[in-house]
């Protein structure tokens, strides 16, 4: 029996776990949070760097996917990355602030949303495929220095883009990366 009661203890220090904080549903692992869930009423949304002294470290894909009453997200400081599909259909998201330990925008992550300015810090070295697809409002936007490879069809239909600064580290850039813009956006390096 002694043997069993440690075996559960051991179980359940050592498997992720599900927590539900305001406004998230995070899961742990290795002493860090991962949100999984976005269950507020939306409006202007910080993640914070930490819940219950745990840093948050990952937006898990479909996090926020469909959040229609979601009009600003503002991403701690601690999020090194961002899942695939993670804010996809959030149409009225307008602003979005990344935080500048960003190291990974995965696979349309933002697609569809309101977006009319994008700064990409220059901690982030990847960006997915259809990352800012039919983001139609996407007039302007900077990408770090520090981004190697920029995904197929990342900015695909943002047919208001004007502008776009990419950072002298840019090995690749996808096939059909601007494809439906309104040409010629201004495309230059930082």
């Amino acid at each position: 029996m002694k043997t069993m009661n440690r075996l559960t203890i051991f179980l359940l220090l050592t498997l992720p776990a599900v927590m539900q904080a305001q406004d998230y549903a995070c899961t742990t692992n290795n002493g860090a949070l991962t949100i999984t869930q976005y269950t507020g009423a939306g409006g202007a949304v910080i993640i914070p760097d930490t819940i219950n002294g745990l840093p948050v470290t990952r937006i898990e894909g479909l996090a926020f996917f469909r959040s229609p009453s979601l009009t600003r997200i503002t991403i701690g400081n601690n999020v090194t990355s961002i899942g695939d599909f993670a804010f996809h259909e959030c149409f009225n998201l307008a602003d979005i602030s990344l935080g500048n330990n960003l190291t990974c925008i995965e696979k349309n992550a933002f697609g569809f949303c309101g977006i009319t300015n994008v700064t990409i810090p220059n901690s982030v070295t990847n960006i997915g495929d259809y990352v800012f697809a039919h983001c139609h409002n996407l007039a302007n936007v900077k990408i770090g220095n520090r981004v190697t490879s920029i995904g197929t069809e990342v900015f695909s239909l943002c047919s208001n883009l004007k502008s776009v600064t990419i950072g002298n580290s840019v090995k690749s850039i996808g096939a059909k990366a601007f494809i439906g813009c309104d040409w010629p956006p201004r495309v230059m390096p930082l």
